[in-house]
């Protein structure tokens, strides 16, 4: 193992002693397959943060720490971020994390996951292993059998994490973590409510079977019955159904219902699949919104469709900004701090083609 990175390296003896609570230096060095005086300087290291007691002949683990000050009452060093996308919804969180830590005069790290709380806890492990890291934003996996562990992990680490766009399950005692993140289940609710508002009874659901995905439906769900509407009766898919090249297709099952009257509203998520959407319902003849109203999900583009579509629209930029905030509260205040858990409701963006009554039975062409 002498080819170890010394920042998987020395996550590795972090391990080890909350495992354990403590290690002795050999011990280390026999299980990493490296020298004792590797280890020893690791050890050095990770005890000028903070992180470890050393002891003759070994180290314990630390409790958690305050982090260093400065004499101006700042604190020294960065904050790391791990988020597991760099593509999609993401990049506008980091842009408002980023600007935060800007105002701050903070350094920002940033790693990228991959929906994994295996690949989280690695990306984290590394960067809690640099000297210079003094607080984590972290957007974890929160649906694998995993993940119960990774969060509990999350709560223990001797540094301040804040969840972004992320909360722990609730049957799930935390102490010491704190997050904000969108209130997309009641965003959910929101769709529904602006659509039943117009008359629509018949409000299918296509989404992503992500974290935002599963809340929206649950808002979804919980409307509809409100309403005395049966969620079961009404269409539903999943991300990427509307586009030319997707493998399963719904959009003959959507001309079917719009015809026959069991279906006058989707609610569409992402952006990408309800412009799809639209711009096959127009080459078909089908109007929007007066034989199918639509709501996006996201408002990245919605914007830009023919006509503009409305949408639920995230904060997410709010929400970087806010966690990282959060964040540096916490390093500023220390440990006896407030810890602060956020919900942020999304915001219903209505536009013109979201106005208008539920049509009856339409007269939609048929397929060609």
């Amino acid at each position: 193992m002498t080819d170890r990175l010394p920042s998987e390296r020395r996550e590795r003896v972090l391990s080890l002693l909350r495992s354990r609570g403590s290690v002795r230096v050999g011990d280390i060095a026999t299980e990493l397959g490296v020298s004792q005086p590797t280890v020893r300087r690791d050890l050095r290291l990770l005890q000028s943060r903070g992180l470890i007691r050393r002891e003759h002949g070994g180290a314990v683990a630390a409790s958690r720490p305050t982090p260093d000050r400065t004499a101006s009452d700042g604190w020294k060093g960065a904050v790391g971020v791990v988020v597991p996308n760099l593509r999609y919804y993401f990049p506008d969180v980091l842009r408002g994390a980023k600007a935060a830590a800007d105002a701050a005069g903070v350094r920002l790290i940033l790693h990228g996951s991959e929906y994994d709380p295996v690949a989280d806890r690695k990306q984290v492990g590394l960067l809690v292993a640099r000297s210079e890291i003094q607080g984590l934003i972290v957007s974890p996996e929160l649906r694998q059998t995993a993940s119960r562990d990774l969060v509990r992990w999350l709560d223990g680490l001797p540094i301040p994490v804040v969840l972004a766009e992320r909360q722990p399950p609730a049957d799930l005692f935390v102490e010491h973590l704190q997050w904000v993140a969108s209130d997309h289940r009641r965003g959910g609710e929101e769709a529904v409510e602006h659509l039943h508002a117009q008359g629509h009874r018949w409000i299918g659901l296509f989404g992503t079977d992500n974290v935002t995905g599963t809340q929206v439906a649950m808002g979804w769900r919980d409307s509809l019955r409100r309403h005395g509407l049966d969620p079961d009766r009404q269409l539903v898919g999943r991300m990427g159904m509307f586009h030319r090249d997707s493998g399963v297709s719904a959009f003959a099952e959507v001309i079917d219902r719009v015809r026959n009257g069991t279906l006058t509203a989707l609610i569409v998520q992402p952006d990408p699949d309800a412009l799809a959407l639209a711009q096959r319902c127009r080459e078909m003849g089908i109007r929007i919104p007066e034989d199918l109203a639509l709501v996006a999900y996201d408002d990245e583009i919605a914007s830009m469709a023919e006509p503009p579509l409305p949408a639920m629209r995230p904060a997410k930029a709010h929400i970087g900004r806010l966690a990282m905030e959060m964040l540096l509260t916490r390093l500023r205040l220390g440990p006896d701090g407030p810890r602060q858990q956020l919900l942020i409701r999304p915001q219903l963006v209505v536009r013109k083609s979201s106005i208008g009554i539920a049509p009856e039975v339409a007269s939609i062409p048929a397929l060609p």
